[in-house]
């Protein structure tokens, strides 16, 4: 049971670690936490509607209205009509989103790298074999 509670203090303070890594990476692109989300969401989800990202965040119908508008704003997203749901809009990124996205990540990813510049080889391999073995609803890349 201790060991339980070392790990999950452990992965709490990794996700600290890897959402303040995040907010300091996101002020270079000029985009905030929550646009990022709802773009990585948007990104894996291609035919979401705003409701699904309401959910997805927990946000209101008001608050997924102005994230879209800044998104739009941007050039990060496109609003059409949907193609089954004549009440909704289907959200489309663009290929400015879809490279803003890409820019991000490459960067956050070297973030994160840092973390684990002190582990050999092996020791990432072993540490790859066990988080795979977590049952995460993410796909592996």
């Amino acid at each position: 049971m201790e060991d339980y509670q070392a790990i999950t203090l452990m992965f709490r303070e990794i996700k600290n670690s890897l959402s303040s890594s995040l907010t300091q990476v996101l002020p270079a692109f000029e985009i905030s936490p929550i646009m990022m989300y709802a773009l990585e969401f948007l990104r894996k989800h291609t035919d979401a509607k705003a409701v699904d990202i309401a959910n997805e965040f927990g946000l209101t119908r008001g608050a997924i209205t102005q994230l879209l508008d800044k998104l739009e704003e941007q050039g990060l997203v496109a609003r059409k009509p949907h193609p089954t749901s004549r009440r909704s809009l289907q959200i489309d990124v663009t290929d400015k989103g879809h490279q803003l996205s890409a820019s991000i990540l490459e960067t956050y990813n070297e973030k994160i790298e840092l973390l684990l510049a002190n582990y050999s080889k092996e020791e990432l391999a072993l540490l790859r074999e066990l988080l795979d073995k977590l049952p995460l609803h993410s796909h592996r890349v």
